[in-house]
């Protein structure tokens, strides 16, 4: 019965959606990450002083985030991932405090509101993401919490601190002091398949995000992700790839933490190019599907990339391996106006004080990046190969050579020379990212000139 019910669920969103909205639609996707409570305040939203306690709501709205929409298609994105929508707890202003799944937060908008930002997001051809929480709910009395049996104690595990060397500590105790759902009663895994399903179809999303999923069994996420009929990719926070790929078969994709860490050493210009390949071949024989695989170099839970290296020409390299690497590429919210805050609450600057300026270098860095990436064929296939692999300096292929990315770690002002095997034989580029056109040899060799540090993004002429 459950199968039949997933199965019409998945139907039903595949005919209201309008898009293919499962895993292959994703991989070619360009995912712009926002805080819905720090993008715009409403639909008017030119710019204005920082928010003054961004422990709290700062103001920011579905219908200010609406308004913004070209803003990010600006920079290539074709789709957005926005943060939990769901009534929170007091002080909920991410959006992962749950207190009531059948409403919406007020303090972003209304149900209609929210129905408009991915309605318009539709018609520019964007995808929506929307962030889940099915582990824990908001720090409130237990009776707040709805629907039933919510607000029942025998909805939650007995309270305890986690101990992270044991799994069973980490997947039945209370994380940050917040609720842990009872995940192992098939009542509360029936209320979020049945709610998942509901989200999705009732709001037209095209994938879900799911969090903290390493803090739940193995055996809840397969019925789930069915049940929510469209991509879903979890985080699983551990840099391990032997225990993050424990997770690869249970949903969609997952969030490449095992890359995260020694890609922003490389970048960061305390790792070793070799270790981000060795990492990169090791998730190929681990993951059942690298691609499906989400690539990111910071967001609301790590310090900004900047607030660790300040160095724009570092950040330039860093993204061009997120966005034109294997994996689908997803981008923080504020990287644009190349915001450097630390630790939360301080990475979740809000966006208005920057008065979403177009002009700004990273902002067009990315656009750059990511019309790369467009003009390559949306690089969703698993075609990454590794051409030059030196102490600052990582070059790599997709599309079977007609798009060729030099990076290096030398930072702002830095220049150089780089010749390696591109392996096309007499094949000519253009830089995308900068000026001027390459071509290789008889033998596919090439050299490759580094101005300020920037990569060389080469495209097939």
């Amino acid at each position: 019965m459950y199968a039949w019910w997933a199965s019409l669920a998945f139907l039903s969103q595949g005919i209201s959606s309008g898009f293919a909205a499962d895993t292959d639609a994703w991989k070619s996707r360009n995912i712009y990450f926002a805080l819905t409570d720090r993008v715009a305040r409403g639909s008017d939203d030119t710019g204005g002083d920082a928010c003054g306690d961004l422990s709290n709501y700062c103001g920011g709205t579905f219908q200010g985030l609406q308004s913004k929409l070209d803003y990010i298609v600006g920079m290539g994105f074709d789709a957005i991932w926005i943060t939990p929508i769901v009534a929170n707890t007091d002080g909920g202003y991410h959006g992962y405090w749950a207190a009531d799944l059948y409403s919406i937060n007020s303090n972003y908008g209304t149900a209609d509101d929210l129905k408009s930002l991915v309605s318009a997001a539709h018609d520019k051809g964007i995808y929506v993401m929307v962030d889940v929480v099915a582990n824990h709910v908001g720090p409130s009395a237990i009776e707040d919490h709805q629907p039933e049996p919510l607000n029942q104690d025998s909805s939650y595990h007995t309270q305890c601190d986690i101990n992270y060397s044991d799994q069973n500590s980490v997947e039945n105790c209370w994380i940050a002091n917040l609720p842990d759902l009872n995940t192992q009663s098939s009542d509360i895994r029936s209320l979020y398949q049945k709610w998942i399903s509901w989200l999705v179809t009732e709001y037209d999303f095209d994938g879900v995000r799911i969090d903290t999923v390493k803090h739940v069994e193995k055996d809840y996420w397969p019925e789930f992700s069915a049940a929510a009929g469209v991509y879903t990719i979890g985080e699983v926070f551990d840099g391990d790839p032997n225990y993050v790929s424990g997770y690869g078969s249970l949903m969609s994709g997952l969030l490449n933490y095992p890359m995260y860490y020694p890609m922003n050493s490389f970048y960061q210009q305390t790792g070793s190019s070799q270790a981000m390949v060795d990492m990169h071949n090791q998730i190929s024989s681990l993951f059942p599907d690298p691609t499906a695989l989400g690539s990111f170099l910071d967001n609301h839970d790590n310090p900004r990339w900047l607030n660790t290296k300040n160095d724009l020409s570092l950040l330039k390299n860093a993204l061009a391996y997120v966005i034109l690497a294997r994996g689908i590429p997803i981008v923080y919210y504020g990287t644009e106006q190349a915001y450097a805050g630390g630790a939360d609450p301080a990475n979740r600057e809000d966006l208005w004080r920057s008065s979403f300026n177009t002009n700004s270098e990273i902002y067009q860095a990315i656009s750059r990046l990511s019309a790369a990436r467009k003009s390559a064929g949306g690089l969703g296939g698993d075609d990454q190969t590794h051409l030059y692999v030196a102490d600052t300096a990582y070059a790599w292929s997709r599309a079977g050579g007609r798009l060729v990315v030099l990076t290096t770690n030398s930072g702002l002002g830095s220049t150089g020379s780089y010749c390696f095997d591109t392996q096309v034989a007499n094949g000519s580029w253009n830089n995308t990212f900068g000026t001027g056109s390459y071509a290789s040899d008889a033998d596919g060799n090439v050299c490759i000139s580094v101005s300020n540090g920037e990569p060389v993004v080469l495209l097939a002429a």
